[in-house]
């Protein structure tokens, strides 16, 4: 494994913040596999769904009290019936900072996880229209600030207007930071594409 990303969890929250007075919390899964190319999980949300329908997003979803104690529980749990993958613990890496989405009124925490190579994915046609490991180096490519318009208000907001689809919203907020945060270990580390990446499958 890169030795960039055994550093990252320095660079992540380590604890879960407290979101019991939230109105509504919720955890997302930002899933990153090391080899061959550093690249992390997205989906594509169905258009029949009531909230973020027809939206790149991360495996995640609202918090459920009656499975979930912690929001980290939340996004293993949803990542297992999305996508039919199991997060390890010891793939847990951290966390960024929680992310407030102003139309749906959720705030989700994005937890990220990094494993050596891509584990099978096996998604729930309910949830998931479609799926795609999108490399570290294309969102880098593609990273751009974009305007968005709320209630008459223009906000400047990232985007990554990505070969299967535009990533925008909190979806692109978190792929934003974690961008920023890979780019701010160490800076010198780089691929020609602009990222880390492994050269070899890992041992």
């Amino acid at each position: 494994m890169a030795a960039i990303f055994s550093e990252l969890p320095r660079f992540l929250n380590s604890e879960e913040p407290a979101f019991s007075g939230w109105d509504r919390p919720a955890a997302v899964m930002v899933l990153v596999a090391v080899w061959p190319h550093p690249a992390v999980l997205l989906i594509h949300r169905p258009d029949t769904l009531t909230y973020h329908a027809g939206q790149i997003a991360c495996p995640g979803g609202s918090f459920d009290s009656r499975y979930d104690s912690t929001l980290w529980e939340t996004a293993i749990r949803e990542t297992q019936e999305e996508v039919g993958i199991t997060v390890a613990e010891e793939s847990r890496a951290g966390y960024l900072d929680p992310v407030y989405i102003t139309v749906t009124g959720f705030t989700l925490v994005p937890f990220v996880a990094v494993v050596k190579t891509r584990p099978p994915v096996h998604p729930d046609s309910g949830e998931v229209a479609s799926y795609q490991w999108v490399t570290l180096a294309e969102l880098a490519q593609v990273r751009r600030m974009g305007r968005v318009m709320a209630w008459g208000v223009s906000y400047q907001m990232p985007e990554f207007p990505l070969a299967w689809g535009r990533l925008w919203g909190a979806t692109a907020r978190v792929m934003d930071q974690l961008l920023t945060k890979i780019s701010v270990i160490r800076p010198n580390d780089k691929s020609p594409e602009g990222v880390p990446h492994a050269d070899s499958p890992p041992v």
